[in-house]
């Protein structure tokens, strides 16, 4: 009887040192080599090369870069529980400790019950006039035709707001130190996930890079110490995530240890100002770079909030703003890659691959984003992608800015409420345009940022000026 049973395919990928795999393409250019893998197929085979095989003690270890929607939603949600985080760097480790960012099973179930109230539904709106607030207090600042660096003041802007967020008080004169030791953090991070030898060699070495994290880190972690240990001292009662942690209690109902709060306050304070201020700026950029866009965002600002500043209320009805802040988040998600995952189990992708037991799956947003299978002309800058009609024509998994199924990203709601209140309150008063002769090119670190300084000059606004489609 003849078997005519189909073989699995084979996945299939580029050309890759046979000592140390893709990663010398990955150093070289990450987003151009992830775009260049899209002709590969629906799985990508990458290859870690011999130098990690041998180190691993495992033959013919690789990534799997999954390009198609449906085995994205496979591994995110269909089948999650056959894969676990992969190994992160241990400079990664060492900030983030077993935050809900890190930790997996139960563990990680009980942390996102306990946080989710604080991050959705109502109590999100209750810090609109925070962000609005915050917002014009810096806009004040901003004299008429002055330069500013756009990427440093929108992450000051969201650092002082999740400040306000996770300890109920005003963001200090320190704010720089924190924004420096953040930086320093970030590249240490991506230096480690590049290099194997970067990695493997301990941070009590004392390497200058080594040192300026730990000076930096210090800082910060200190800092958090000592707003723990005064609030439990005072044992006073505010509307914020660190009352939130020390009140709670644990599956045995123990509180929560100095520690654990450490570790969630470490993790909200870096993934939840870093990542939107990067998403702000791509957006500013974007805008000054497409004025028939600007042009349609301000007259409808104009119609539906005028001259007052936005609030949550105001959102439904602005939807040429949405539909802006959502194609920015396509062409330069802040996530553009989301954690490794490791099959525990063999397991048939949807597209017919067969992944082996330690498999690493590799998902990337941007490399998805900008797939012209999904995106036509993907990297045109066109809101329409997301008007309504659009929305719904799109196939699911194609569009991952906040990541997906159990692991999608906490702070989805609250992140969208800041931008968008952002967006509007800046648009209404000022238009920020690139200096000429610009060029910015993103940076993939721990999140998506611009390789250098966004230069833009500041022009104040009135939104009771006339839109020439109303003549």
């Amino acid at each position: 009887m003849t078997d005519h049973t189909r073989p699995a395919p084979v996945p299939s990928g580029p050309p890759v040192s046979r000592w140390w795999g893709c990663y010398p393409e990955l150093r070289r250019d990450t987003l151009g080599f992830l775009l260049q893998c899209q002709s590969y197929g629906d799985v990508v085979k990458l290859p870690v090369g011999l130098v990690i095989e041998l180190f691993l003690r495992r033959r013919d270890a690789a990534m799997y870069l999954l390009n198609h929607p449906v085995d994205v939603k496979h591994v995110l949600v269909s089948n999650q529980h056959t894969y676990r985080k992969g190994p992160v760097p241990p400079v990664e480790s060492r900030i983030f400790g077993q935050g809900v960012l890190h930790t997996e099973g139960e563990t990680h179930h009980a942390q996102r019950r306990l946080f989710l109230p604080f991050f959705h539904g109502h109590h999100v709106t209750v810090y609109s006039s925070l962000i609005t607030g915050v917002t014009c207090a810096r806009v004040a600042q901003w004299q008429d035709g002055m330069t500013v660096d756009m990427g440093q003041e929108m992450a000051h802007l969201t650092l002082s707001v999740i400040w306000r967020l996770l300890f109920g008080e005003a963001l200090q004169s320190d704010g720089h130190i924190i924004r420096h030791a953040i930086l320093t953090g970030q590249r240490l991070i991506k230096l480690q996930y590049d290099s194997l030898l970067a990695s493997l060699i301990p941070l009590w070495i004392p390497l200058p890079r080594h040192r300026q994290f730990m000076q930096g880190f210090h800082v910060i972690e200190e800092t958090i110490v000592r707003l723990i240990r005064d609030r439990r001292r005072s044992s006073e009662q505010r509307d914020d995530l660190l009352s939130l942690l020390l009140a709670a209690t644990d599956e045995n109902g123990r509180p929560l240890s100095e520690k654990e709060i450490r570790d969630e306050l470490m993790t909200f304070l870096l993934a939840g100002h870093e990542t939107t201020a990067n998403a702000l700026t791509w957006t500013w950029i974007l805008l000054s770079q497409n004025e028939s866009v600007w042009d349609r965002l301000v007259c409808e600002l104009k119609a539906v909030v005028g001259d007052r500043p936005a609030d949550a209320a105001d959102l439904p009805r602005l939807p040429y703003l949405k539909m802006v802040w959502d194609e920015s988040l396509r062409l330069y998600p802040p996530a553009w890659s989301l954690h490794t995952r490791q099959a525990q189990a063999q397991d048939h992708l949807p597209s017919g691959a067969i992944l082996s037991p330690g498999s690493w799956v590799f998902i990337s947003p941007w490399n998805l984003h900008r797939n012209p299978r999904w995106f036509p002309d993907p990297p045109r800058f066109d809101p329409e992608r997301f008007s309504e009609a659009a929305n719904q024509m799109r196939l699911p998994f194609t569009y991952l800015p906040f990541g997906a199924g159990g692991r999608r990203c906490l702070g989805e709601s609250f992140a969208e409420l800041e931008g968008l209140l952002i967006l509007a309150t800046i648009a209404s008063r000022i238009r920020p345009r690139l200096r000429d002769g610009q060029t910015v090119h993103p940076e993939p670190g721990m999140t998506l940022h611009p390789q250098t300084p966004v230069q833009m000059t500041v022009q104040r606004i009135g939104l009771t000026k006339a839109h020439p489609l109303d003549a």
